[in-house]
């Protein structure tokens, strides 16, 4: 494999390995949070969050590290993490897409409705 040839599979492979470690990153701030906090921060429930950021972890870092068991090689990483790139494309965007909302929207909201702070 001619390195500088597919510098965009490796790019795309950064992207896809940081959006993976982000959704599992999402989904167990979610899991380590208190119930409560989502409904003060007026969020959906807790149950909903981890339905979502657990689907996103699903589609984003499970599934392509059975990809790496699978090859185990730098190659097989690469191909494993495309995301855009992948015949998951859609999955891959949906769950790229709930993990920015978490991160962006809920996490800070419900990180100021557990220590008793404004919810905006």
């Amino acid at each position: 494999m001619n390195w500088l040839a597919n510098l965009d599979l490796l790019v795309m492979a950064v992207i896809g390995i940081v959006v993976a470690a982000y959704s599992g990153y999402a989904f167990v701030h979610a899991i380590r949070q208190r119930a409560d906090a989502f409904q003060a921060a007026s969020k959906l429930t807790k149950n909903a969050w981890l339905g979502i950021t657990g689907a996103a972890a699903l589609f984003l870092l499970i599934i392509p590290i059975f990809g790496v068991i699978s090859s185990p090689s730098l190659v097989g990483v690469v191909f494993s993490f495309q995301g855009l790139r992948s015949e998951l494309t859609l999955f891959w965007l949906a769950g790229t897409v709930a993990m920015i909302v978490y991160l962006v929207d809920v996490k800070p909201a419900v990180v100021a409705a557990s220590r008793g702070g404004n919810s905006w």
